[in-house]
């Protein structure tokens, strides 16, 4: 089915309202050669160490840091400036620069595959081919010009503490965790949480995913709503909490995230459903008008590689894309163990879908109502 386009752009732009705005924060990494020839007796810079890739991505930096410093050793003469930001600050940047002539990033690494395939779809992405780029898997590139860095599970995450003092299993199945909120009603009220899907894009797919393989899914909504669900539209800050005791149980939180706040605080326990498990991933894509889409082709080839995948995966728990990676623990269970339960999200246009404005309206009023029992 073909979406009217105007239809969309109302949609984003209702999305847009409705989130908080927030300024990006911008993490500046010199060329390693460039820092080299200022020690020097000149004090001058190599014409080649001006190169400066600027990449927007919604990815945290301290996930990210070690990716942009591996890329570097073998890239000394490229500064980068990474920008951190809200997926859809990154999507509104990149339109109205395109509108405006104002000035481009070189790569977009973002978590809302939706946004990212509106871009791609709209012509605001440039085609690159390369070899690492022909080394993914069909289903994560789409027309050669929006390409999957990331494989990122929806997991449980819980308070081991709490649940072991108080006698009580972790759930492992979504009908598990209905029943735990069912039976343990004021044990567990105000003691959950999840994203709140009219904040988050990525809390609005997984929900979303749910819907098409959960037949309970509005249910366990209301009974989340009955246990007063405390809302966050970031992964962070739900993952403090449940490992200070302030909630002791969260739903489909990103298990990349989850999995390395997990090691470094063993009362974090981190589960991967067992009925299925919904996988996402970050799509980046050139925008059309980059300043330097050599340099961000360069850095989206390194990201791609087998090297840059197994940076990626070791540092941040972001499971690989490209099957010739040796997998982690992490991602061997998730791929091997799990393989045919994994609901993924093939790139293309049928991530339309999630923006398209009535559809998105009609679900959150379900959440809505549902939420408080309205229904």
């Amino acid at each position: 089915m073909t979406l009217g386009r105007s239809c969309i752009r109302l949609c984003v732009i209702a999305i847009a309202m409705q989130a908080s705005s927030a300024l990006a924060e911008v993490f500046t990494f010199p060329a390693p050669q460039a820092k080299q020839q200022q020690n020097g007796p000149e004090q001058t810079l190599l014409s080649e160490a001006n190169q400066v890739a600027v990449v927007y991505g919604s990815a945290d930096i301290g996930a990210f840091r070690p990716a942009i410093e591996a890329f570097q050793e073998i890239n000394p003469t490229v500064a980068i400036e990474y920008h951190q930001l809200q997926t859809l600050e990154m999507y509104d940047m990149t339109v109205k620069a395109r509108a405006n002539g104002g000035p481009h990033a070189d790569l977009i690494i973002s978590s809302s595959m939706d946004l990212q395939m509106k871009l791609a779809n709209d012509g605001y992405a440039i085609a690159h081919k390369s070899p690492q780029t022909e080394a993914l898997p069909s289903w994560a590139r789409w027309r050669n010009e929006a390409f999957a860095v990331t494989q990122e599970p929806a997991v449980i995450a819980y308070n081991r503490e709490f649940f072991r003092e108080n006698g009580l299993e972790p759930p492992r199945t979504r009908e598990a965790f209905l029943e735990l909120l069912r039976t343990n009603d004021e044990l567990l009220s105000e003691k959950v949480t999840t994203y709140d899907i009219e904040r988050s894009g990525v809390g609005f797919l997984f929900l979303a995913r749910d819907e098409r393989f959960f037949p309970g899914v509005w249910d366990f909504v209301r009974q989340l709503g009955q246990s007063k669900v405390k809302l966050y539209s970031n992964t962070s800050p739900m993952l403090e909490k449940i490992a200070e005791g302030q909630v002791v149980l969260g739903y489909n939180l990103l298990g990349s995230y989850a999995e390395t706040f997990s090691q470094r605080s063993p009362n974090l326990g981190v589960i991967l459903p067992d009925d299925f498990i919904v996988v996402y991933s970050r799509i980046a894509v050139i925008p059309r008008g980059a300043r330097s889409p050599n340099i961000g082709a360069r850095f989206l080839d390194y990201l791609l590689s087998v090297e840059g995948q197994s940076v990626l995966q070791d540092a941040g728990n972001f499971n690989p894309v490209r099957a010739d990676v040796a997998p982690s623990p992490f991602s061997s269970l998730i791929f091997d163990r799990y393989g045919e339960r994994v609901r993924s999200f093939p790139l293309g246009p049928g991530l339309l879908v999630y923006l398209d404005q009535a559809k998105r309206q009609r679900f959150i009023r379900h959440w809505q109502d549902a939420l408080l029992n309205r229904r």
